[in-house]
């Protein structure tokens, strides 16, 4: 099976929002964007649109899965050209980038259209994590979460050590921060993948460690690895409570390949961490247990992986499935965990979908149902009831309300944010006439018709590795 990121490590690992055991039917990824400056139409080919012109979208039917993303009737000029969304803070794009041994943050200018700072750190994963009033860096490798400055964040305003002293036998070193979730203003949840205890924090401090832990050890499940798997959280502020999103997976359940994720007996579960206490309440009322449970396998990690639909009070979680466990007899190619009579191997892909999780009921049922897709997902932007993108190998729009994905957005970029209106800001790989990479694009992309704006070429000085995320700040 192929992954969605560019390049896959140990299996014990996560890249910015990606687990590295995946399903096994993937197809691979589209092709990148002409080397082209300008705008770029869907078919591929250069026009002469200007920025007036481009911000003009059509609108798209909301029939058979698709999503309207409309401008306003008088065309409302494009992101990368408008005023700063708060007077003292432009909008920039938070570029992440992984190398063997060091990795990078460049800060994009939508307005400057040029890197506007950049900020190289030690270790081979890291990326962004968006806050309500400052972004955050999440150092995983190194187990240090940093907050930047909002108006030049390229520069770490404090930064905490957030390795605690919880590393079980055998695990990684490191602790992998994929989320710092602000419950209040004297008060951050740090979520550690690797590990089963949160860290907290006091994030107006100068930094430092962390002020206390939430051992989330007795929220295992029988067949799993050992690790809760933190994956994703969020504050909903009107319940003064942090959802925190458990993948609960069992990461040495796999093919003879070494790294098809094969089913566990183990689902993902929500729980909910009073901000007041810090105690983990009781979801489940008369059930055994605190957490509520969904149906399927593997969600993503932090950002794109959970939303919360205030509207309808529930959570929205993506998940990449697993491969049924096969047993055959006889040569089973590269061997592999002996079943009885035969060698276990990967069959079909199944649970990878998106549902959701009722906070009034309780209950989850499946939205979109992705197993027979053939495609990894890697992330879910929710936008409202009827609007919705999904990133798959290809990105597509698609109406929650429907059990199918709408049409796929032409030239959509390998990694993006959405801009609050309708276009996707990301970095799109580039290639030679001899089909070689040759760098990276900035580009925004029109959702309606997948029309390119290219705002910037190159951002990264690192020459060797993958792309970790890309972040609006602020965040619209």
């Amino acid at each position: 099976m192929r992954c969605r990121m560019i390049a896959c490590v140990a299996l014990t690992s996560s890249v910015a929002g990606g687990l590295w055991a995946c399903g096994g039917d993937d197809s691979a990824p589209p092709g990148s964007l002409p080397d082209a400056a300008g705008v770029v139409d869907a078919t591929g080919d250069v026009t002469t649109t200007d920025a007036a012109d481009a911000a003009r979208l059509p609108s798209m039917d909301a029939s058979d899965g698709a999503a309207s993303f409309e401008s306003g009737a008088d065309g409302a000029a494009p992101p990368d050209v408008e005023a700063p969304p708060d007077a003292g803070v432009a909008s920039r794009l938070l570029l992440s980038f992984n190398g063997g041994t060091q990795s990078e943050l460049a800060a994009f200018g939508l307005a400057s259209r040029q890197v506007d700072g950049r900020l190289l750190y030690p270790g081979f994963i890291g990326t962004t994590y968006l806050g309500r009033q400052a972004p955050w860096l999440l150092e995983q490798a190194s187990d240090v979460v940093a907050r930047l400055e909002p108006s030049q964040p390229w520069k770490i305003a404090a930064s905490w050590n957030v390795s605690l002293n919880d590393r079980p036998d055998g695990g990684p070193r490191y602790s992998d921060p994929d989320a710092v979730v602000v419950g209040a203003a004297d008060k951050a949840y740090v979520l550690r993948y690797n590990r089963n205890e949160i860290a907290v924090i006091a994030p107006g401090s100068d930094g430092g460690s962390a002020i206390k832990a939430i051992d989330l050890s007795d929220q295992l499940q029988a067949d799993g690895d050992g690790t809760v798997e933190m994956s994703a959280g969020v504050y909903v502020a009107s319940k003064h409570l942090v959802y925190v999103l458990l993948g609960n997976i069992n990461l040495h359940k796999v093919a003879p390949d070494g790294y098809t994720a094969l089913c566990a007996n183990t689902h993902p579960t929500v729980i909910a961490i009073d901000v007041a206490t810090d105690a983990v309440v009781d979801l489940n009322g008369s059930e055994p247990g605190s957490a509520l449970s969904l149906q399927g396998y593997s969600p993503g990690l932090s950002a794109g992986t959970m939303a919360y639909d205030a509207e309808n009070d529930r959570l929205l979680v993506l998940e990449s499935g697993c491969n049924v466990p096969v047993t055959v007899t006889g040569d089973a190619g590269d061997g592999g965990d002996a079943g009885p009579g035969g060698v276990v191997t990967a069959g079909p892909v199944v649970k990878r979908q998106i549902e959701e999780l009722s906070l009034f009921t309780g209950q989850s049922r499946v939205l979109l149902d992705l197993s027979a897709n053939g495609e990894f997902p890697s992330q879910l932007v929710y936008i409202d009831a009827h609007r919705a993108i999904v990133q798959l190998f290809g990105t597509y729009t698609w109406d929650p309300t429907t059990t199918s994905l709408g049409p796929a957005i032409p030239n959509a970029p390998d990694a993006f944010a959405y801009d609050g209106v309708a276009n996707l800001l990301g970095v799109t790989t580039r290639y030679g006439a001899d089909g070689g990479f040759s760098g990276y694009d900035v580009v925004s992309v029109r959702i309606a018709d997948g029309n390119v704006t290219r705002l910037g070429a190159d951002p990264f000085t690192l020459v060797s590795g993958f792309l970790s995320g890309v972040q609006l700040w602020p965040a619209p």
